[in-house]
């Protein structure tokens, strides 16, 4: 079901997010209260940069074989947390692209430790998910 309310689409799921090169790398971690596939769509085809990001950030966006990974959070946790403590993880790993779209992620401090965590689960759902696809990308 989804739920509209004035006009807007009220998201009741969190998610987390990665868009994935061929190559593995991450270039965008992201978290949405709207279905994945929803939220892909109105990064590509959005005309305002703020929710269009991929469309309006990602300069190789057209030539570029991309696939984007999600994960559920929890009701009870802040995706933000999520998404934040994961691109540290994904950095800390290795496995952001070096053109990887960052500046909206906040540094925190003192993360939860289920959004901790639930960050670890989606880094090992990642790399299970690179190895199966191409086992040389590890």
């Amino acid at each position: 079901m989804v739920r509209v309310r004035e006009g807007e689409v009220v998201g009741d799921e969190n998610w987390v997010y990665t868009w994935i090169k061929a190559d593995g790398g991450v270039v965008y971690v992201g978290a949405t209260g709207l279905d994945p596939g929803t939220r892909v769509w109105l990064h590509l085809h959005d005309p305002d940069p703020d929710v269009g990001r991929m469309a309006a950030r990602f300069d190789r966006l057209a030539a570029s074989q991309l696939e984007v990974l999600a994960m559920r959070v929890p009701d009870e946790m802040s995706r933000a947390d999520v998404r934040d403590v994961l691109g540290a993880r994904l950095a800390d790993e290795g496995l952001l692209a070096e053109d990887a779209i960052t500046d909206h992620l906040q540094l925190v401090l003192a993360p939860p430790a289920e959004a901790l965590e639930l960050a670890d689960r989606y880094v090992a759902h990642l790399r299970s998910y690179l190895e199966q696809r191409d086992p040389a990308l590890l």
